[in-house]
């Protein structure tokens, strides 16, 4: 990731000196129980509601992320909406990768499912204990506001981050085979599944996004996802990049918030883009490249019987021997 130095946003100067003004200017006005992050509180990590004591809190989330949270106060958290929330959908092949996968299951009463609408959150509610109906009018940060998806998700991350409680993201078609959490360096602020795999640095496009990250909770995570906030509104066309492109566009702004990121080896993740995956060592396949729900589904569908194969094969012969996946056969990189 040497490489990805190379890369400057020409944003990031004039965004932090307007967080700077911003921040000076509404420093007597805030609360700091409610709008600010106690690095120190939140190394020694107190009960979420010692640390925001306010009215605003959504009490279901709270009592959601008590529910799910691991010992060190990390919650695993996907996002889906009613395409993909139905019977045979996608949300249940996610499901039934943790049950499958290598010592994966237990990590179910971990995972905090969040719905994007009231179809998927009906249905949620039928195949997990863990939901969340996340709406304009559902978290303290986004009532009375009508935000676009992806600043919605930014705020929500943003306030579980408040809580005090560490992000663990995962695209709700990257499938766990593995345990990827093992993979996270928590001495660093984000462990995310991104590489650049072209020598066009500059072409985001080129981006190998695993859909997975981990954010650790402190006060430069949510500095930074504030920082985000305002690129979104003086930016519109960055709305759309994932944190993966950002690590790659915005690598100066993460030097300057001092935001350390660990980038998972590469063979712990991948994706329909890529032509090979190594079974032995692959932690989460990603359902990129597809054209479609339907080509998802099906090549989904193969890959969760090409690991049930590989799995069962290993436990007989006791070794691993050299494993072709069908998937992906519809999807293409």
């Amino acid at each position: 990731m040497a490489a990805l130095r190379k890369i400057k946003s020409p944003y990031c100067i004039i965004v932090l000196l307007i967080m700077l003004i911003i921040f000076l200017l509404s420093y007597n006005s805030c609360n700091p129980t409610t709008e600010t992050v106690d690095t120190g509180a939140l190394k020694s990590q107190p009960p979420a509601d010692k640390i925001v004591a306010d009215s605003r809190i959504n009490n279901s989330l709270l009592q959601l992320l008590r529910r799910t949270t691991m010992q060190d106060r990390t919650v695993i958290i996907t996002m889906v909406g009613q395409e993909w929330a139905s019977p045979g959908s996608v949300l249940d092949l996610f499901l039934e990768s943790f049950r499958i996968g290598e010592e994966t299951k237990p990590l179910l009463n971990h995972l905090l499912i969040v719905a994007l609408d009231s179809k998927a959150f009906q249905y949620c509610k039928t195949v997990h204990p863990h939901c969340f109906y996340l709406s304009n009018s559902s978290t303290r940060y986004t009532k009375k506001k009508q935000l676009s998806l992806p600043q919605l998700r930014n705020k929500f991350w943003q306030e579980v981050i408040e809580l005090a409680y560490s992000v663990v993201f995962t695209e709700v078609d990257v499938m766990w085979l593995r345990n990827p959490i093992l993979q996270v360096d928590c001495l660093k602020e984000m462990t995310i599944a991104c590489d650049v795999y072209s020598d066009d640095l500059q072409n985001i496009s080129y981006v190998k996004d695993g859909g997975f990250f981990y954010l650790k909770s402190n006060a430069i995570t949510s500095e930074y996802l504030k920082y985000q906030d305002m690129t979104r509104i003086l930016f519109p066309d960055s709305q759309n990049r994932t944190l993966c492109e950002e690590t790659v566009v915005n690598e100066e702004l993460f030097e300057t918030l001092s935001l350390k990121i660990n980038y998972m080896e590469q063979d712990r993740y991948g994706g329909f883009c890529q032509q090979n995956i190594n079974m032995d060592t692959i932690c989460t396949v990603r359902a990129n490249c597809c054209d479609d729900t339907e080509s998802k589904l099906h090549d989904l569908k193969l890959l969760l019987e090409d690991w049930r194969s590989f799995t069962k094969k290993n436990s007989l012969r006791g070794s691993s021997p050299p494993y072709t996946w069908r998937a992906h056969s519809i999807c293409k990189g």
